[in-house]
């Protein structure tokens, strides 16, 4: 005879679940949460190949963004998810318990057809539930892969080889357990037709504000350089009060010398060039040692250019020093962050950096006038404008180009050349 705990529930045309229920925007919403092993069950897998038609309420899927989330899912045991808002039409039933209405909100349990399930589609977060899937398909093959390895270790009879491959088994059962037991809020809006879901979804997006890449610079402490650019923002004399913590864009009259994100990639660029930061290295960092290398950086700099020191001292202002010298820009301060690690790798000491650069100092004037002889124009990353330019421009190849650019000069030293235009060759102006 069965108990209650082995009652078969293959046999119901229903599925089951805690919920509330109330309105929003004048809809109809179910909430309730489901762990990831349910999700990956409950929701299909979407289809980053299946063609979009006019009825259509996402945009297209970019598989390496889902792919990006499931392994953050995998490997960050502290993930974070925002929740998944599906659409459906009215095919639910909902039984709700009086003794729990707040008068807005009920309580209840959800009951979902199963042949109906198709009907359920995802109004935002078709990235997250398919990371969801890629990242249960992922734990499920690596515990198969190492039940193969398990087997294999103990074929051969080594005790280490088969305490290390159960060990590392364990590990990913491990993993997969606690991702089954972990939840994910479920938002379900009752809508009958795509055309209000499309509304729904470019409602989410346009009010949605996103984040900056100085937002995001200074938030994720779990990477060295977070913790490095928090350091030295609360520490460094020439950045105090002059670094924009939302914006991305400095430049013109703005208040601010630089923006979070240019100091992060500084940072990058003082700690490993124009190379990645792989894991293993990522480890071993020490988010203090590089911001005392950034703070011996910065210190030569302000010593070495009288307009840094002016901005310092307070008598001249970071939209001023843009109008007199190219190390006022974002850019250029990159390049000279990028040229400092070269020249380290060089076996170049600071002293001896700094003395190149204050040699350097006078020839960053502005503006920058397009001429075929001026130094700066022939590296071919200076606009051509017939007032000059202030700025260069920006793109990852540019760095690199000005990188070697003021490298050369400083590895050339005494016998460094330098031409400045004082007007412009009006052959050369665009426009």
């Amino acid at each position: 005879m069965l108990n209650n705990a082995h009652i078969p529930t293959g046999y119901d045309p229903n599925e089951y679940f805690f919920a509330a229920k109330y309105r929003q925007g004048g809809r109809t919403v179910f909430s309730l949460d489901l762990s990831v092993r349910e999700l990956v069950t409950f929701l299909p897998k979407p289809d980053p190949e299946k063609p979009l038609d006019s009825s259509a309420t996402q945009r297209r899927i970019v598989p390496t963004h889902a792919k990006q989330f499931g392994t953050y899912v995998v490997e960050q045991a502290d993930w974070v998810s925002p929740p998944l808002l599906l659409r459906a039409p009215h095919i639910f039933e909902f039984d709700s318990r009086k003794d729990l209405d707040t008068g807005t909100t009920q309580f209840g349990t959800l009951a979902v057809p199963k042949d109906a399930k198709s009907e359920i589609a995802i109004v935002d977060g078709q990235h997250r539930t398919l990371g969801f899937h890629l990242a249960w398909e992922q734990l499920t093959a690596d515990i198969s892969e190492a039940r193969t390895l398990v087997g294999r270790a103990k074929e051969l009879g080594e005790r280490p080889v088969i305490a290390n491959a159960e060990k590392e088994l364990q590990k990913k059962v491990d993993r997969r357990d606690a991702l089954a037991g972990e939840r994910v809020s479920i938002q379900i809006v009752l809508v009958e037709n795509p055309e209000t879901a499309r509304r729904i979804f470019l409602d989410i997006n346009d009010n949605a504000k996103g984040i900056t890449g100085s937002v995001k610079s200074r938030f994720d402490d779990r990477k060295v350089l977070v913790r490095a650019l928090n350091a030295v923002l609360i520490s460094n004399e020439l950045l105090e009060g002059r670094v924009d913590l939302e914006q991305d864009r400095v430049s013109g009259a703005s208040k601010y010398l630089i923006g979070a994100k240019h100091v992060s990639e500084m940072l990058h660029a003082l700690t490993n060039g124009k190379r990645k930061i792989p894991p293993r290295l990522e480890d071993e960092l020490d988010h203090k040692n590089i911001a005392i290398e950034f703070t011996a950086f910065t210190d030569a700099i302000t010593a070495a250019f009288p307009e840094l020191r002016d901005v310092v001292s307070g008598s001249l202002t970071p939209a001023q020093v843009r109008s007199r010298s190219l190390i006022g820009s974002n850019v250029v301060l990159r390049a000279i962050a990028g040229a400092w690690f070269e020249l380290r790798q060089l076996g170049w000491k600071p002293a001896a950096i700094q003395e190149a650069f204050a040699e350097m100092a006078p020839h960053f004037a502005v503006p920058v006038f397009p001429d075929v002889r001026d130094s700066w124009f022939q590296t071919g990353v200076v606009p051509a404008r017939s007032e000059g330019s202030t700025s260069t421009t920006s793109r990852v190849q540019d760095m690199k180009t000005l990188t070697a650019f003021i490298v050369g000069q400083a590895v050339k030293g005494p016998d460094t050349v330098w031409y400045r235009a004082t007007v412009a060759d009006p052959a050369l102006v665009v426009g």
